[in-house]
C-alpha cells in the first residue's frame, strides 16, 4: 500500500499553505511535517496551531520539523535533521507515543542510532 508523508515548503506554498495541506489530506496523505526555516516565530506558531487544527480534522497526526519547542507547546510530533536536535531528549520531552523522526538518508547506521536513541 503506497502512503504519502506530506513535507510542507514554506517557501512553494507561501499564502497557500493550508489550502495546499487541506488538498494533500483530501488525497491520502497520511501524515504531514510542518517545514519552515523561517525565523518569524509568530507566524510559525499561528501556521502550526492551523495545521494542527486541520490534522485533526481528517485525524493525521502533524509534526514539527527541527522545533522541539513548537512540538511540545502544541502536543505534536518533531522531526530532526541528522544534526538538529536530540532525540533522546525529544523523547523525555514528548512523550512515548509522540511521532519522533530522523533523517537516515540512506544509512542503516544512522537509522539504528536514531531508533537506539527513541526515534
Amino acid at each position: 500500500m503506497t502512503q504519502l508523508y506530506l513535507i510542507t515548503d514554506s517557501q512553494l506554498l507561501a499564502g497557500r499553505l493550508l489550502p495546499a495541506v487541506e488538498q494533500a489530506l483530501i488525497g491520502g496523505a497520511k501524515l504531514i511535517q510542518y517545514r519552515d526555516k523561517s525565523t518569524n516565530t509568530s507566524k510559525r506558531l499561528h501556521e502550526a496551531q492551523q495545521l494542527k487544527a486541520l490534522c485533526q480534522r481528517y485525524n493525521v497526526p502533524l509534526i514539527i520539523n527541527d522545533d522541539l519547542e513548537l512540538a511540545a507547546q502544541l502536543g505534536v510530533g518533531v522531526h530532526f535533521g541528522q544534526q538538529d536536535g536530540s532525540i533522546a531528549l525529544a523523547r523525555q520531552r514528548l512523550g512515548q507515543d509522540a511521532i519522533i523522526g530522523a533523517t537516515c538518508h540512506n544509512s542503516l547506521e544512522f537509522a539504528k542510532q536514531a531508533a537506539t536513541q527513541g526515534a
